[in-house]
């Protein structure tokens, strides 16, 4: 079977590409027929925003793409068609407040609100620190491109449950955010209406 993918790579791009024979290679790594280069590659589970199997259109989980590879009330299956929000809440929160206790206990929240998980609050709190959202060298760098391409597939839906909790995050003493940068990137990260 054939697969399109919208895969974000290391340095955060996004690119469309069709794979095939997908097999587990790590945990969080599957090793499939990369029709775009013509060569077998390593994809990031984690990395991969978007799956479609071309020949019904029928949208895949990332983690279901090889038998056996997850189960299927694992926290990976369970969040992946979620995952953009969770990676740019927590990309938010590392280059806003930083991801101390308080912060994570935010995005755990979040996490939970959105999807209801069998896993305990440690092993959610794990897997929100673990999970990679976007490279903060180059965003400190002032290469904010690929970060807010992480923004285009959040679904509209949940944009205002972003805003809810990037709101929590940033705040301060009653609840006002400490710098008054934060809340126009909340405007314009998680708005109604995307600024960017």
């Amino acid at each position: 079977m054939r697969i399109r993918i919208k895969y974000q790579d290391g340095a955060g791009n996004m690119t469309e590409r069709d794979i095939s024979d997908p097999c587990k290679e790590t945990d969080k790594t599957i090793d499939a027929f990369c029709h775009m280069r013509s060569e077998r590659r390593s994809f990031h589970l984690d990395r991969i925003m978007h799956s479609v199997a071309t020949n019904t259109g029928e949208l895949l989980s990332p983690y279901q793409l090889v038998p056996l590879m997850r189960a299927p009330d694992s926290i990976d299956s369970l969040t992946w068609q979620v995952r953009p929000a969770i990676k740019a809440l927590k990309f938010f929160s590392l280059t806003t407040r930083g991801f101390s206790k308080r912060e994570r206990q935010h995005l755990n929240k979040f996490v939970k609100e959105l999807v209801a998980l069998p896993q305990s609050d440690e092993e959610i709190s794990d897997w929100v620190y673990d999970l990679w959202c976007a490279d903060l060298y180059q965003y400190r760098d002032g290469d904010e491109k690929k970060y807010k391409g992480l923004l285009e597939y959040i679904p509209p839906s949940l944009l205002e449950v972003c805003r809810a909790y990037a709101n929590k995050i940033v705040g301060g003493a009653a609840n006002k955010p400490e710098n008054s940068g934060w809340g126009e990137r909340i405007d314009e990260e998680f708005g109604p209406h995307p600024l960017f």
